[in-house]
């Protein structure tokens, strides 16, 4: 008995990606919520949701779900500011020096795809980096 609880219990789980699929947002969305305080369970390094929590977690606190069109399928083009050390989109908004918020890369895995993003720290606006131009193969090992 005590088994078919715990299957029953894992099947209404959703990760991250799963999530952001269903309610019509971004991954990075998901990550906002869950430092507001949104209910999940980590498992390991992966987030568990339970979309009915959510929801009700959403309506609660009144945050309204600003669902994208789609889906972004490619990184957007390339700005070499982005490997700077402070944010570029900062410094355009007037933020100069020590203001502007300080680039760290994450790497993360994205619909099976791992992608390096930079972000700013306290500001949060990211920017994939793509990195395939950058990668060529050469005998048996990558070359940057």
């Amino acid at each position: 008995m005590n088994d078919i609880k715990i299957i029953f219990f894992l099947a209404l789980k959703m990760n991250r990606e799963e999530l952001a699929k269903e309610l019509g947002v971004t991954p990075w969305t998901i990550d906002d919520w869950l430092l507001k305080g949104c209910p999940a369970i980590k498992i390991r390094t992966q987030w568990e949701f339970d979309l009915d929590q959510v929801k009700n977690w959403l309506k609660t606190e009144k945050i309204r779900i600003r669902k994208i069109k789609q889906p972004p399928s490619s990184p957007p083009p390339f700005n070499e500011r982005w490997l700077g050390k402070r944010c570029p989109l900062c410094i355009d908004r007037g933020f100069s020096g020590e203001k502007a918020g300080l680039l760290y890369n994450f790497g993360e895995v994205l619909s099976g795809r791992w992608q390096l993003r930079r972000t700013g720290i306290p500001c949060g606006h990211s920017q994939i980096i793509d990195t395939s131009p950058l990668v060529k193969e050469k005998g048996s090992g990558l070359v940057f």
